[in-house]
């Protein structure tokens, strides 16, 4: 394997992003892609899944993007179950046995291509995996193919490779899930970005492989993919389309847990207040060690990273399974539907007392080896077509006709609704209705009671009775305007007509007032903030879908 040597200079991984600049702030990268899985509803593996999933992959390469040069994709990746046959095989090569599936863990790690830098990192994730109680048995170099890549994959192609770890002693696969998402975490806080460090993926179950790279390349580029004993009961895939940012190794998809196609338009609100809520996270699962894996967002990932940082650790917290924390972080349209059962309601409104939503448009696939699915948000803005066939398999995509399927053996098909999730248990080997699902998360717990003890709302507060004192003064001179940085016109404009008519006034007038920051007369605070927007323009629907 080659890989080019180029100082980083520049922001995150490798220094792969330019550094903040004029208008240019990498702290704004979003993803816009297409996505999409194929699994095997009663688990069973086999590698014509993963087969399958390429074609899946090819054919949304035009959800993709390229560079300059066809060779440089904007990132393409595949997520699937960990074969133990393969790694069985593979690891037996280089003179280790593996445990039994599911008591051992593996995944793609990038490395620097300089030997010193690299054996710091690796001499890092051994030590910090020892201080948990676990043990890096072995190291395997995942065999790559660079003739295939383009100009700006090489400047920054790192060494991949696999570390096989196992517990010291016997764990349960949940605590040792926990401990291998601590691992990950100090790790990747304890790297610099010159280090060219990043875990693709670390766990018990699934394996992530993704790169620079076009749909096409994938598999030419890794191997492993085309040997006939990796079996997989799922191949999650994903194609990016680095909307209006720099490509980069580190935020090709799938991540960790998920992969995502659209764009997160609440992100900023998203990061600080999960930022903010760290001084409060408690967990018995984690104890003391939950501090170290602050902060949970990584600063340097995109939006749909961010996404699944969160989601990873309401995940391997044990404080939510999968589809109830992509419910939490993904609600339905719920304040104006009266159709909606009252569990489910109550829920939401739990739900948004315990996080702000995560709204796209967005569409969202994920799995963590027994739940795979595919949840869209609440303004169904990202398209997301599914067929069900004979041969017990789901195929899932941004759009129709991915893969070849003959029609006569489809069982069913259609597209996933605005809110809607769709879920595939391949534990009970069951396709999740949304309702059902949704229904029984919802009467888990008592959430209306939780709500009517301990929310307050304002109508429950009780009015002060004292008058107001009225005296002569013009209320265009009162001095409580000043004040509070009120001016005469917006009295007239906006206040009269809201005492009035009970709702805020419309108009279509340009605002040539002197921005707030430059001005000597006092200002309201909220002044002082203007709303950013969307980098791709969307419909202001969201008020409109939720009252029909």
């Amino acid at each position: 394997m080659s890989a080019t040597t180029n100082s980083a200079c520049g922001y995150g991984w490798a220094g792969a992003l330019p550094a903040k600049q004029g208008l240019y702030d990498p702290a704004n990268e979003r993803d816009s892609c297409g996505v999409g899985f194929i699994i095997n509803i009663k688990g069973i593996p086999s590698h014509s899944i993963l087969r399958d999933s390429e074609d899946l992959l090819c054919n949304m390469t035009h959800r993709g993007a390229t560079g300059a040069d066809e060779r440089d994709g904007d990132g393409a990746g595949v997520m699937a179950a960990i074969p133990h046959k393969f790694m069985t095989k593979a690891f037996k090569e280089l003179g280790h046995s593996l445990p039994p599936a599911g008591h051992y863990a593996v995944g793609n790690l990038f490395l620097h291509p300089d030997e010193k830098v690299r054996q710091v990192s690796i001499a890092a994730v051994e030590r910090i995996a020892q201080s948990l109680g676990l043990q890096v048995a072995a190291w395997r170099l995942v065999p790559t193919n660079s003739e295939i890549l383009g100009p700006n994959g090489r400047s920054r192609e790192p060494i991949v490779m696999q570390p096989l770890v196992i517990a010291q002693d016997q764990l349960a696969e949940q605590e040792f899930q926990r401990r291998l998402f601590v691992l990950r975490k100090r790790a990747m806080h304890e790297s610099a970005p010159d280090s060219w460090f990043y875990v693709c993926s670390l766990a018990v179950r699934n394996i992530v492989y993704k790169g620079l790279l076009t749909p096409a390349q994938v598999p030419e580029y890794y191997t492993d993919l085309r040997d006939s004993t990796f079996e997989t009961h799922f191949a999650l895939v994903h194609s990016r389309f680095s909307t209006n940012t720099f490509p980069s190794w580190e935020r090709a998809q799938p991540f960790n847990w998920c992969a995502h196609n659209g764009e997160i338009n609440t992100l900023r609100g998203n990061k600080n207040w999960m930022r903010a809520r760290e001084g409060l996270l408690q967990s018995a699962a984690f104890g003391s060690q939950l501090q170290s894996a602050f902060p949970i967002i990584d600063e340097h990932s995109s939006d749909s990273g961010a996404f699944d940082n969160v989601l990873e650790l309401l995940v391997v917290s044990g404080a939510m399974t999968m589809p109830e924390a992509v419910m939490v972080m993904v609600p339905e349209a719920w304040q104006n539907d009266p159709l909606m059962p009252a569990e489910k309601r109550a829920f939401y409104e739990w739900a948004s007392c315990v996080m702000e939503p995560w709204d796209g448009p967005a569409l969202f696939t994920f799995s963590d080896g027994r739940y795979c699915g595919a949840s869209l948000d609440r303004n169904g803005l990202r398209p997301c077509r599914y067929y069900v066939t004979d041969d017990d398999r789901m195929i899932c995509a941004s759009e129709v006709g991915a893969v070849k399927v003959d029609p006569k053996s489809v069982l069913q098909k259609g597209r996933l609704m605005p809110g809607r999730m769709l879920l595939v248990d391949t534990l009970a080997g069951t396709i999740v209705d949304d309702e059902e699902l949704k229904l029984q998360y919802a009467r888990q717990h008592p959430f209306q009671q939780w709500i009517e003890e301990h929310q307050i709302r304002l109508e429950q507060l009780k009015p002060s009775n004292k008058l107001a004192d009225i005296d002569d003064t013009p209320v265009s001179r009162d001095k409580r305007l000043r004040a509070f940085g009120y001016s005469a016109e917006q009295l007239n404009l906006i206040i009269g007509p809201m005492v009035l008519g009970g709702k805020e006034p419309l108009g279509s007038m340009g605002n040539d007032a002197v921005l707030a920051c430059l001005d000597s007369t006092p200002r309201l605070p909220y002044e002082y903030f203007r709303e950013l927007f969307a980098q791709v323009t969307n419909p202001p629907i969201d008020p409109i879908r939720e009252k029909i």
